[in-house]
């Protein structure tokens, strides 16, 4: 799908989940556990970036779809690639993510135990064999408060008996927005029963504020 003219970036932190890694809890020190924690992000999750800026439609946009800004030094002065056309298959390049580490969330006042940190190979394991799809466009469409309501109780029964998780794409947009309205109205209403797990995944470049994210070292 990558146009020279493309608008938005295609850029994006991807998971690199090596299947060979057997699955894994650690059980160290705080200090140990977040330094091995560290270490197996930057060895598993990685993104990749643009080593050659070459404009586009506009100035100061890369054909990556990325601004001058967001390029590294080398890659605005490559002598590598002298004379070259930009290629995605040449030109982008897989490195460790720098965007990991502790984020609260506040808003619900929910009360928050230790937290336990898990290899996300763990975290799949732990899901349900057969999983069920909800698949929908990003674009916003209306819906009556009846059939909000039945779409909200249905998906809310769906996840508490079965036991099912909940994985978005993490947008306030489209079905994403209804499937999160309706995960928010029931913690609101249900307090600390009939909990259900509900993870939203967003791509790097849709994220506001995506800077403050980066970070080289676990925090």
């Amino acid at each position: 799908r990558m146009g020279e003219a493309e608008s938005e970036p295609w850029l994006v932190h991807t998971l690199a989940i090596s299947a060979a890694r057997p699955a894994k809890h650690l059980s160290l020190s705080p200090p140990f556990q977040c330094c091995a924690f560290a270490s197996w992000t930057k060895e598993n999750i990685h993104k990749k970036e643009c080593c050659f800026f070459e404009k586009g439609v506009r100035e100061d946009v890369c054909k990556c779809g990325y601004s001058k800004t967001d390029h590294v030094d080398e890659a605005i002065k490559p002598e590598d690639f002298t004379d070259e056309s930009w290629d995605r298959h040449r030109h982008v390049r897989e490195v460790p993510t720098d965007a990991f580490g502790d984020i609260s969330f506040g808003g619900l006042g929910q009360k928050t135990g230790k937290p336990v940190c898990l290899y996300p190979r763990f975290c799949v394991c732990l899901s349900t064999p057969a999983q069920n799809s909800l698949t929908g466009g990003a674009k916003n469409f209306y819906l009556k408060a009846r059939l909000k309501n039945m779409f909200h109780r249905g998906l809310i029964k769906v996840a508490q008996t079965t036991g099912a998780w909940i994985i978005s794409g993490g947008m306030h947009t489209g079905v994403m927005k209804h499937v999160g309205q309706a995960v928010r109205d029931h913690a609101l209403s249900s307090a600390m029963q009939g909990q259900i797990v509900a993870i939203g995944v967003a791509t790097w470049g849709t994220i506001h504020n995506r800077e403050a994210l980066v970070h080289s070292e676990v925090r």
